[in-house]
């Protein structure tokens, strides 16, 4: 069990393998308990989680690391004319 030293200020620093474990980063919040003569860190989330919003961004990455991404467009005209290409038809699945 890994030992970590209380500094200045109450500063403990949580070990490397705990924080990757956890998913920990630095920033966020940990709730702070006693349980009989245990200190207790528990990870919280300021904001809650919306797993259809998570699955849309996973999905969102997924389609970005697969190269599945439109170039970049200044104006309309732009646009419309890409989507006459054999590329989008590709993109879109309409080959």
């Amino acid at each position: 069990m890994p030992l970590a030293r209380v500094k200045q200020k109450g500063q403990v620093t949580i070990p490397a393998n705990i924080r990757e474990e956890l998913g920990l980063h630095e920033g966020d919040y940990v709730e702070v308990t006693t349980e009989g003569s245990r200190v207790v860190l528990t990870p919280q989330q300021i904001a809650p989680r919306h797993p259809e919003i998570d699955a849309a961004l996973a999905e969102g990455l997924a389609d970005i690391q697969a190269g599945r991404v439109s170039p970049a467009f200044t104006t309309a005209k732009e646009i419309a004319a890409w989507q006459k290409t054999a590329e989008y038809k590709k993109l879109i699945g309409k080959e």
